[in-house]
């Protein structure tokens, strides 16, 4: 059957079996596509990118649009390759290293998405936000309080000095049905908090 172009089913992804949380889930997915607020031609980071799953996802609707998939660990970037050669999305540009110091090499973004950030998560906002073009978006999905902690003491901060600032969130808390015997029980998805951060373009 037909790859779908928006929610492609994670069994799809080539992924560790012992390591889940690599990848953002389908569901989640689809709406940090929309958080995103795409545009065809344009440069998109996706930091952190794990399976390069929301990457190749944007790949697809957007063939006129540069992906740069930064992932720290060789596992992962080998993974990104994997899965950009399944998918033919050959705007997937797979960069292995560390951020933020890797992100300087890269052409500046319309659109900004950070999915791990390594312990480095201040860092990779305080860059992001100088990089990012005017009018971009920055979303981040994130998985524990002290990360989200971290991003809103950061965003206040930010704002406070530069009030072109805006940002909203999101709390996912998904559940999926799942077989037991004959019948159906649901099993929840890690919960996730969408940070969806737009710089405002200068009046």
């Amino acid at each position: 059957s037909q790859v779908p172009f928006l929610g492609i089913p994670d069994s799809l992804f080539c992924s560790f079996s012992d390591r889940p949380g690599l990848m953002t889930k389908r569901e989640v997915r689809t709406l940090i596509l929309g958080e995103l607020a795409l545009q065809p031609e344009q440069i998109i980071w996706d930091i952190g990118a794990g399976t390069g799953s929301v990457s190749i996802e944007i790949a697809r609707l957007f063939p006129s649009s540069t992906l740069y998939s930064v992932e720290k660990t060789a596992a992962g970037t080998a993974l990104i390759e994997q899965n950009r050669e399944r998918f033919k999305t050959h705007n997937v540009i797979s960069i292995h290293g560390e951020a933020p110091a890797i992100l300087h090499r890269l052409r500046a973004p319309h659109r900004i998405f950070i999915g791990g950030s390594g312990g480095n998560l201040e860092e990779i906002l305080g860059l992001s936000s100088l990089r990012l073009i005017s009018g971009g978006v920055i979303v981040l999905a994130l998985a524990t309080l002290e990360h989200l902690n971290l991003a809103l003491s950061w965003l206040e901060e930010r704002i406070r000095v530069e009030p072109t600032w805006r940002y909203q969130l999101l709390q996912v808390q998904l559940s999926r049905s799942v077989p037991i015997s004959n019948l159906t029980r649901f099993s929840p998805l890690n919960p996730v908090t969408i940070i969806t951060i737009h710089h405002l373009p200068n009046l």
